[in-house]
């Protein structure tokens, strides 16, 4: 893979990641706020119910994960369109 095409890259995909994360934040919370007909509790948040807490966390850290490998993959087959490589999954080599 060239180096205008890695950089072109990673830059799509830092773009699409944000803008996944942002979506999902927004679709995360209006479907909270539309099932519970209340607003996400706030993590430092003393008065909030720990389990309605705790929920919120799962639901959103699900939801965002779920975003970035939609952005990943976004990404690869902008790549792989303009006739780039797939790319690589950087691996740490140990010598022994």
């Amino acid at each position: 893979m060239a180096i205008a095409d890695a950089l072109v890259y990673k830059v799509y995909t830092a773009v699409a990641g944000a803008a996944a994360t942002m979506v999902a934040h927004k679709v995360l919370t209006a479907g909270w706020t539309y099932v519970t007909g209340e607003e996400p509790p706030e993590p430092t948040d003393p008065e909030a119910d720990a389990t309605s807490a705790i929920l919120w966390a799962l639901a959103s850290a699900a939801g965002l994960a779920v975003a970035q490998v939609v952005a990943q993959r976004i990404g690869t087959r902008y790549l792989l369109s303009r006739g780039g490589k797939k790319p690589t999954p950087h691996r740490i080599a140990m010598k022994i």
